[in-house]
């Protein structure tokens, strides 16, 4: 609209000439329903060129109904002459708008996971919020792995997701503070791993191919096929600070003040920059109060990703029966 602040009247100008935009499409191509663990989203469709998109991307949490819903997202095509994406919120709706000119599968997996930001105000409260961290594990005791990208977070999570472990994201997640403690819900059904991982995996990997992102830094694949591994209000029992050592083999140890420190900077950090919410101090402070109690413990991965994995595995096991202080340095 090209207004700092604009004026209650400019809004109403603004979504109305956006709802009459809308309007010239016609029928929705259909109404569906996005389960958030912690919102229901009632997701208007009226371009079929999303719907690819959001069926790949979605799967999982993608519903045909809903007893109730928190908020409602309209999603359509821009037309060729516009370009990027458009994001907007009438409050006076409680609607989100979304819509992109160029939504050719190579070009559009540029922006990354979709909807994110549109997730992310959404779930923006003083319990629950988005976060960009992978959270897997074993007979309910979940380990919240944080770390920035190209640190092995998601490669981690992956292939314990595939060795069997309980599976909630190795990417994007929706975190719950309750009275009960911290849980995390999943969202996305894809996954993305580096042209690296993508190749060590990709005979054991039962997903479906989606794309390489234009880029060919990151290949993009559908695991609906391990739906069943996937887990819904699991809750953390531990943080897990993930480590790229040349070690012959892979170790667990606690990590000290500094180390937990750097791991829970790392989560937020990583957060608020793909989010966009670098300058949220109430965001920022918010994760730091889900996390700052949890014990952490720092991961040394080796180049055994296999040995990684079970490790990972001995460490949940023991974890959920000894105290903390009696569990010192597990060795694979």
């Amino acid at each position: 609209m090209g207004t700092d602040n604009p004026s209650k009247e400019q809004l109403n100008q603004y979504f109305a000439e956006l709802k009459g935009r809308i309007a010239s499409y016609g029928a929705p191509i259909w109404t569906k329903y996005l389960d958030l663990g912690t919102h229901v989203v009632r997701l208007i469709n009226y371009s079929k060129e999303f719907t690819t998109h959001v069926e790949k991307q979605l799967t999982y949490v993608l519903k045909d109904n809903a007893p109730s819903y928190d908020t409602t997202l309209v999603i359509f095509k821009e037309s060729d002459e516009a370009s990027g994406i458009l994001q907007a919120y009438n409050p006076q709706t409680n609607t989100y708008y979304y819509s992109a000119s160029n939504l050719e599968p190579e070009e559009f997996i540029k922006q990354g996971h979709i909807f994110v930001q549109v997730f992310n105000k959404i779930l923006k409260t003083s319990r629950t919020g988005l976060v960009h961290g992978a959270v897997v594990g074993l007979d309910d005791k979940g380990v919240l792995i944080c770390a920035r990208g190209q640190r092995g977070k998601s490669t981690l999570a992956v292939l314990a997701m595939m060795q069997g472990f309980d599976y909630v994201s190795d990417d994007y997640l929706t975190l719950e503070k309750t009275n009960e403690g911290l849980f995390a819900y999943p969202i996305y059904s894809i996954i993305t791993l580096s042209p690296r991982m993508y190749n060590e995996l990709y005979d054991d990997l039962q997903g479906k191919f989606v794309s390489n992102n234009a880029r060919k830094d990151k290949y993009v694949i559908n695991i609906a096929p391990y739906h069943d591994s996937f887990r819904r209000r699991y809750p953390v029992s531990v943080c897990l600070f993930p480590e790229i050592t040349d070690a012959p083999e892979p170790t667990i140890v606690p990590c000290n003040a500094m180390e937990k420190g750097r791991a829970i900077t790392q989560l937020m950090h990583s957060t608020v920059r793909q989010t966009g919410d670098g300058d949220d101090i109430a965001t920022i402070k918010k994760i730091m109060d889900f996390v700052k109690d949890f014990e952490f413990y720092r991961i040394n991965l080796c180049a055994d990703i296999h040995a990684n994995v079970e490790v990972l595995r001995e460490f949940v096991e023991r974890h959920s029966e000894a105290k903390p202080k009696n569990l010192g340095k597990i060795l694979r």
